[in-house]
């Protein structure tokens, strides 16, 4: 790699680490950005095999087989992204808590809109499969526990769960942290706390189980992700759609935790200016998504035309 194209993977790293942090699928991004397959190719190849050259000291062949410097180079880049959003978030969470909220509910429609239009064939079979996916969505939803919770291997499953986001287009792995109620600890209070030398140890101690939690997700399921999606892919986005409808209850602006329980109290939004910026602020985020959308769905096409004059040419 030149000098260049790490500069070019960094910042598209990053820009897939700001995206991360808020409930926009950052899979959808690297489709945009033209990363997506490289990303997907270089964590399959993390596999015994790649692993066995680097416990020989193979160093040099095993960057090769598992496209390591790309990988690193994007990886550092989104946990810079991250880190950075994470510390914007913080600030506009203390002073405006309803307009993002209704931000990342504009942002949750337009993604729904998005991954609904990703299925072939509509079927009753896909329809009932989403029904039953938001009827079990909804009920975790609104008996979800509201509060943060950093018990070690509950940290760990946010890991395995929060980094489908990364490897999935359509799903956004903060709007499930939201569902599992850790969104908070781990975006707006962790992922600050390790920019700061004198917090530094506290963050991590939220983020090493997730980070491991993450890894073992991002290692395994991007293999049987991409089974499901290739095998089961309409029944697979049936579902992923139902799950994302049905937890919209927990990004709902005008509610309250209820005391000693595990649920909300919802009610309706006061008729004031209020109101009216928080839904302008959820029309930007669905805009956001559907810009990204519509790009993402080019660059797929510019994608298979390229695939296809590559085989026309092999053919020949």
């Amino acid at each position: 790699m030149t000098i260049r194209q790490y500069i070019s993977t960094f910042f598209k790293g990053f820009a897939m680490g700001i995206v991360n942090v808020i409930p926009v699928s950052s899979g959808t991004v690297s489709l945009i950005i033209g990363v997506f397959e490289r990303f997907i190719n270089a964590i399959k190849s993390l596999n015994l095999k790649a692993f066995k050259l680097l416990f020989k000291g193979e160093f040099s062949e095993f960057a090769k087989k598992t496209d390591f410097k790309f990988l690193m180079t994007l990886i550092i880049g989104i946990m810079a992204g991250m880190i950075l959003t994470a510390i914007s978030l913080k600030a506009i969470f203390k002073k405006y808590e309803a307009y993002a909220y209704a931000f990342f509910i504009g942002l949750i429609v337009a993604s729904v809109i998005y991954v609904f239009g990703m299925i072939g064939k509509k079927t009753p079979k896909m329809y009932f499969l989403m029904i039953i996916a938001v009827v079990i969505s909804f009920f975790l939803s609104i008996k979800s526990n509201p509060y943060p919770n950093d018990n070690f291997l509950y940290l760990i499953l946010c890991g395995i769960v929060g980094s489908l986001g990364m490897i999935v287009p359509g799903i956004s792995g903060s709007h499930l942290m939201l569902v599992m109620g850790n969104y908070e600890l781990i975006v707006t209070q962790a992922l600050t706390q390790i920019a700061k030398l004198s917090t530094f140890g506290q963050g991590m101690m939220i983020l090493l189980p997730f980070i491991l939690g993450a890894v073992i997700s991002i290692i395994s399921v991007a293999h049987l992700l991409s089974w499901l999606m290739k095998e089961y892919r309409n029944e697979t986005l049936s579902v992923l759609t139902g799950f994302m409808i049905g937890s919209l209850p927990v990004v709902y602006p005008w509610k309250e935790v209820l005391p000693g329980m595990y649920d909300y109290h919802f009610h309706l939004p006061p008729m004031n200016n209020e109101f009216i910026m928080a839904i302008l602020m959820a029309i930007v985020g669905a805009s956001l998504v559907l810009i990204l959308s519509f790009y993402s769905k080019k660059k797929e096409k510019l994608m298979n035309r390229r695939k296809q004059k590559l085989q026309k040419k092999v053919v020949l």
